[in-house]
């Protein structure tokens, strides 16, 4: 199976390669200051879509399923595995949550409003995990 993983290496893992062989190759040749900046941005970016490419769809998923229980909805299925339904079930599901905050705060529903607030509390942390700080080298 090693050798089927690198015959087929996951988008990830192409991105990775990328951004190394820019590091590698590229980026030694280069003596243009602001080319340079523009390689570490470059850099930054291939590396942050390379952990969120990795766990994009199944932490949408996930994301999806916390709502439904948090809100009482219940979960239905997305249809496939396809970004573009993923996105829009996540999508939906956000609107609903959103939804179900402005609910919680109209009735003064404090518990339900401590609930969703730290589902969005967990909901950042994540993102934060997986997306990664975006520190763009050379913009301020």
């Amino acid at each position: 199976s090693e050798m089927c993983i690198r015959d087929r290496p996951t988008t990830d893992k192409i991105l990775l390669a990328i951004a190394d062989d820019l590091n590698s190759v590229v980026l030694p040749a280069v003596t243009d200051e602001p080319a340079k900046v523009l390689l570490g941005q470059i850099d930054q970016l291939l590396r942050r879509l390379s952990r969120r490419t990795a766990s994009e769809i199944d932490w949408m998923i996930t994301e999806i399923k916390l709502i439904n229980d948090a809100i009482g909805r219940e979960t239905s299925d997305i249809g496939s595995y396809l970004l573009t339904d993923v996105a829009y079930a996540y999508s939906e599901a956000s609107g609903a949550l959103g939804e179900a905050i402005d609910e919680a705060f109209s009735e003064g529903d404090t518990q339900q409003i401590a609930v969703l607030r730290q589902l969005l509390l967990d909901r950042i942390a994540k993102e934060q995990e997986i997306l990664g700080q975006l520190d763009l080298v050379g913009r301020g």
